[in-house]
């Protein structure tokens, strides 16, 4: 690659999520990548569960003590029922909250970023209607981002999980908010559910690509690199071409590695850096 550098890889402690945060992030350490992505879930820092002001110098002297890093931020928002979009007005405020405290957080920890899902709403309701409660619930957090210095980075997927379901509409929340903390991001394993080759989401981003998840895909999804059927190295390539210089951040997340977390994130970093060297 003549533009991608391992410097930009980033691992994470998403497949860890049936360990203790300790043996997380001793697994993180001994792999030996400084800088990380931190995936708020439960038992880690759910931070529904979690008061800042207690419990954020915990967590900051943890890393400390392993001389890790936090570029990014991103709760647990697929299983656990945070939805900024969501029809009861009661779980879309304490959605809300949710991502004010990720905010927060980041920010302590000297990040950047905090990886945002739009928010779904039921699927017999109008698409419309879902938007317009997701864009006002977006643009309320893109407000406080932008006092904190913090970007929030939207993501796609199907209509279960967000109303941003493609480059396209990632784009057309962004206009719509117009702030300056909301930009867009890849994963390289759900492009397939959005129909989008990685070029089109490219392109459609534009300006506003700052993030990228890497993992394999189909069959199964955020496999280790190198298990699915996704054209890794050329989607890399791309990303090369583009002259993309954000993250490459390893999202490995599935049932099959609850028993091997360490071996799956390091298999996964050296995969990444085999590719990065062609």
């Amino acid at each position: 690659m003549k533009h991608l550098t391992k410097a930009q890889i980033l691992t994470s402690n998403y497949p860890y999520y049936r360990y203790s945060l300790d043996y997380a992030l001793d697994s993180l350490a001994r792999i030996g990548v400084e800088t990380i992505e931190f995936y708020a879930c439960y038992p880690h820092f759910y931070l529904d569960d979690r008061d800042l002001f207690r419990d954020l110098p915990k967590l900051k002297k943890k890393l400390a003590d392993r001389h890790l890093k936090v570029q990014c931020v991103t709760p647990e928002q697929c299983l656990y029922p945070v939805n900024i979009a969501a029809l009861d007005p009661v779980r879309r405020k304490k959605s809300i909250e949710t991502f004010r405290k990720a905010i927060r957080c980041v920010a302590e920890l000297g990040g950047q970023y905090v990886v945002l899902l739009a928010g779904y709403g039921t699927l017999d309701e109008d698409e419309e209607e879902i938007w317009k409660r997701s864009a006002e619930s977006a643009g309320e957090l893109g407000y406080a981002a932008e006092k904190y210095g913090i970007t929030l980075v939207l993501e796609t997927s199907p209509r279960e999980y967000t109303t941003t379901h493609n480059s396209r509409d990632v784009v057309r929340m962004i206009r719509e908010i117009d702030s300056p903390a909301l930009k867009g991001m890849i994963d390289t394993a759900t492009l397939c559910y959005s129909g989008e080759t990685m070029g089109q989401a490219i392109a459609d981003l534009a300006g506003n690509l700052w993030h990228v998840h890497v993992a394999d895909g189909a069959p199964g999804g955020h496999l280790v690199l190198g298990e699915g059927d996704l054209d890794l190295p050329g989607m890399l390539k791309e990303l090369d071409a583009a002259g993309y210089k954000g993250a490459l951040s390893l999202e490995i997340l599935n049932d099959r590695y609850v028993r091997k977390p360490h071996q799956a994130m390091e298999e996964s970093l050296r995969k990444l850096e085999e590719y990065l060297n062609r």
